[in-house]
């Protein structure tokens, strides 16, 4: 991936954008004690990430996006911030390795980086969590069901049904953030594109 000035200061400021979504709603929603902070989160970041790949149509030019959002996350104050940073760094991959795989941008493969991207939010805390950071993955994973049975208004021993809603949720959202990012970026296309049109003309 190469990337030029402007680029790198569209990545910059997308990156910090991002980053300070999640420390500054990241700890109002904590304070707050919401469920799912990071799906929250992570879509309103990949959202954001996803804009910055429909402006800088590059591969690598999301994860990079997500890395310095990342680098942001480490001055978060009160706590270890690694498995968040993880995570913001995960979907990011997540999402460009979509987009590059599915070659020439679409508004269908924005909608599937988008889903990915955000659904990895719910495999997160079984995972990295449980696993790497020695949570243990049983505490997390009723943690997690316990949450969505609350969120569905199930039993919390539909255990199936209740991660498949989750899923279906996650990916459902995600999806949204894709599409809304792909019109987004689109629109910020067009306008340059008027405004080098009238520059043109006024030269």
């Amino acid at each position: 991936m190469r990337l030029g000035l402007k680029d790198l200061s569209i990545v910059a400021a997308l990156g910090a954008l991002w980053g300070s979504v999640e420390i500054g709603l990241g700890s109002l929603l904590h304070v707050w004690n919401v469920p799912f902070i990071g799906a929250i989160l992570g879509t309103i970041g990949i959202a954001i990430a996803l804009v910055g790949r429909v402006v800088v149509p590059k591969p690598g030019a999301t994860v990079s996006i997500a890395v310095v959002a990342a680098l942001l996350k480490a001055l978060s104050v009160g706590g270890v911030v690694l498995s968040p940073m993880i995570a913001i760094v995960m979907e990011g991959l997540i999402a460009d390795a979509v987009l590059t795989l599915g070659g020439r941008p679409r508004r269908g493969t924005f909608v599937v980086a988008g889903a990915l991207a955000v659904v990895w939010n719910l495999v997160h805390p079984l995972l990295v969590q449980g696993l790497i950071f020695g949570t243990g993955i049983i505490t997390m994973y009723t943690s997690v069901i316990e949450k969505g049975a609350a969120l569905f208004g199930l039993s919390a021993s539909s255990v199936v049904l209740v991660f498949v809603g989750l899923a279906a949720l996650y990916l459902a959202v995600g999806g949204g953030a894709g599409l809304l990012a792909w019109e987004a970026g689109r629109s910020v296309l067009a306008r340059r594109a008027v405004g080098a049109d009238g520059q043109g003309g006024a030269a």
